[in-house]
């Protein structure tokens, strides 16, 4: 008998099943549940129900060898995707389609080594559109005509290779329906729960302030305005913003569901493909993509723009590729596009990403190592570098908002931008903080690292002292996420390195347990993990699932209103008079995105000019410094909130204003027409950098 198959079956293995027990036994000691709602346990018992009774009818079929077996996960999958189609909309589904297609056509052009997976060729694909699209941001060329045209041309020219690749697909889902059809209904299930965070309109604090500004712009404009006064992470690495920004001109709307369930399918397909890298079993593979996808983290990251979710999925499929046989066959071309958009996304997965770079050249043959550096950083660098160099170009520092007391900028502090909220330190215990202290590294519950890592860890230790690919993984991770950890303590940065040990976790697990053993693992981690989407955020928590089921995609606009009233009556403004020039006059609730660059915060970090300029007003009993602050900027709306701005509220009123529209407290204000205010020329165009830009530029 070899050594895996005592490891098998030692008694002392079942040891590995007590990190589980601590960890159960700690999610009651912490009272995790007190942050999941009862109507959000039941909509969990009813896909769980759903799916078991799926699952149960798979293993009869499969032991009577039905040739029904393989249309149960189909079946399985009805309710998701009929609920991604009837709240995120048909349109949102079929621009995902679009899109996809359009990418598969463009990435398959260069994906032609060993490596043609259709993964592969779909990163490829989004990188090269991130990258056109970037470049050419601040030019009026973007009309939704014009993307629709060329995405049709796209999938004309290329439709014998995308269907090369939708066939490829379909057959390995067939093939997993067939033969491991339980664990394919699991993975299901998991991604089930996470893709109710499609469902969800955009709620999320940073995609109201910050994401849906160029998306918008684009869409309204037909170019992006460069406007770092107005907002300090305008040039910001900005790749799933582009993204985002493809999709809404091709929706003709926001369409943030679109690329988050991008992001979700290539995070399940690159855990899948870690682990048969791995040497993992399609079954043990199902298991890993089931519990990357009921991480809570995972549906986060379909609720929000924000970029962690979208990079970590790249680096499960870029370790696979590390890792995998054919690594020395792979061209420079997909290698360096992949980079590029891991650097265009964030700067910090330089960290995550340069390890497997190295390992990648090092695979490469010494004859022409030195030609595929070459190619693979002239692409990395085509892709990936169009913010920093405008960041460059509008404010001299490339990295702007960050390092500028290095780079002294004059449209920023000269500060480095840091956030000590998240400086919990790092000691032996953190693991164990993050997932029962979570509130600790963010804003989260405690509970929204899940216990995937926690519970598969001491499997993952002893499988790589074993064998040397899960050993180098893991030291590669376990440094990567260590060092963006000690920079700053917040959990949403360190998502990669906690997805890629789980993954390890569960092909480690597999290989020292019994089937048995395996099962349970796997499926009390995954349903715990889906318990806990809740504790990821307070849209989350808050449970809109339940008034979305009750009254339909129409509750949508209902949410906006209560959790976002500032969305909500800025969308009608901007409804009545898409040129308005909106102030908000809370600098707390910054959401200045639906108004496509015509709505101006007075935050402290996004507008510093106007955040100081709001505190000497303020600091003026008589109003003068008001009347002279909105003289200065000119706007043609005014929203504030009656009750914690009674100043501003008081001085609009002497100047004539009049009531427009309001949500509660909250209150829009415009001048009277006689008054002459609009957009002041002297304010708003002089931060509009776009022009500027490319004048500079062509001189």
């Amino acid at each position: 008998m070899n050594a895996a198959i005592q490891a098998r079956t030692h008694p002392a293995t079942w040891l590995l099943l007590l990190p589980l027990v601590i960890c159960l036994f700690a999610f009651a000691h912490y009272s995790l549940a007190a942050n999941i709602l009862a109507n959000y346990r039941w909509l969990l018992a009813g896909v769980v129900v759903w799916h078991a009774v799926f699952a149960a009818l798979a293993l009869w079929t499969a032991s009577n060898g039905s040739r029904w077996t393989r249309w149960l996960p189909c079946l399985a999958m009805l309710p998701a995707l009929t609920g991604l189609v009837v709240f995120a909309g048909p349109v949102a589904v079929a621009t995902a389609v679009l899109l996809v297609i359009t990418a598969l056509g463009i990435g398959s052009l260069a994906n032609r080594e060993a490596d043609a997976s259709a993964a592969t060729s779909l990163m490829v694909g989004l990188a090269c559109i991130a990258a056109a699209v970037g470049w050419l941001l601040p030019l009026p060329a973007h009309y939704r005509w014009v993307y629709l045209l060329l995405t049709v041309a796209i999938i004309v020219l290329r439709r014998r290779d995308v269907a090369g690749h939708l066939r490829s697909a379909g057959g390995t889902f067939n093939e997993l329906a067939s033969s491991q059809p339980q664990w394919l209904i699991l993975l299901i299930g998991a991604a089930s729960i996470t893709s109710l965070g499609l469902w969800l309109p955009s709620l999320n604090y940073d995609d109201n302030a910050v994401h849906l500004i160029l998306p918008s712009q684009l869409l309204f404009d037909g170019y992006y305005h460069l406007d770092v006064q107005t907002q300090s992470w305008a040039v910001a690495p900005w790749a799933n913003n582009v993204l985002h920004a493809v999709a809404m001109m091709l929706a003709g709307g926001e369409a943030r569901p679109v690329v988050a369930l991008l992001w979700l399918l290539l995070g399940v397909i690159g855990a899948w493909r870690l682990a048969r890298a791995l040497d993992a079993s399609p079954r043990v593979a199902l298991a890993v993509a089931a519990v990357f996808a009921s991480q809570p983290l995972t549906s986060y990251f379909t609720t929000t723009m924000q970029v962690d979710g979208a990079s970590t999925a790249i680096l499960l499929n870029l370790a696979a590729m590390a890792v995998g046989p054919h690594r020395n066959k792979l061209g420079a071309v997909v290698v360096g596009a992949i980079c590029g958009l891991l650097l265009s996304l964030k700067t910090s997965n330089l960290i995550y990403m340069l390890p497997l770079l190295v390992w990648l050249v090092a695979a490469q043959s010494a004859g022409t190592r030195i030609r595929w550096i070459a190619v693979m950083l002239a692409t990395l660098m085509v892709v990936g570098v169009s913010s920093y160099t405008y960041a460059l170009l509008v404010t001299g520092n490339p990295l702007f908002p960050f390092y500028n007391a290095l780079f002294k900028s004059p449209y920023y502090p000269l500060e480095n931008l840091r956030d000590l909220k998240w400086m919990a330190g790092i000691s032996w215990r953190s693991l164990w903080a993050l997932t029962f202290q979570t509130e600790r590294y963010g804003q989260f519950y405690p509970g929204a690292a899940g216990i995937a890592t926690l519970t598969l860890l001491p499997a993952l230790l002893v499988d790589a002292v074993r064998r040397p690919a899960p050993r180098w993984l893991l030291l590669w991770v376990f440094a990567a996420g260590w060092l963006v950890f000690f920079y700053m303590q917040y959990l949403r940065y360190i998502f990669p390195a906690l997805s890629v040990l789980a993954v390890l976790g569960v092909v480690a697990l597999a290989r020292l347990v019994d089937r048995r053993a395996f099962v349970i693992v796997v499926f009390v981690v995954v349903l715990a993990n889906a318990a806990l989407m809740p504790t990821t955020s307070w849209i989350a928590r808050s449970n809109h699932w339940a008034q979305l089921l009750r009254e339909g995609p129409s509750a949508r606009d209902d949410i906006v209103r209560r959790v976002i009233p500032e969305r909500a009556l800025l969308e009608r403004i901007m409804a009545r008079n898409p040129d308005a020039c909106v102030l908000m006059g809370n600098p707390k609730q910054p959401f200045v995105g639906a108004g496509h660059g015509h709505a101006i915060s007075m935050h402290r970090r996004y507008d510093p000019e106007l955040w100081q300029a709001r505190n000497q007003a303020n600091a003026d009993a008589s109003g003068q410094r008001w009347a002279a602050l909105l003289a200065k900027i000119g706007p043609s709306h005014v929203i504030a909130d009656s009750a914690q701005e009674e100043l501003l509220v008081n001085t609009i009123r002497k100047k004539g204003y009049r009531l427009l529209d309001h949500e509660g407290n909250l209150q829009t204000w415009t001048p009277e027409p006689s008054q002459g205010y609009g957009c002041n020329s002297r304010f708003m165009p002089v931060r509009n950098q776009s022009a500027r830009v490319w004048i500079s530029v062509e001189r």
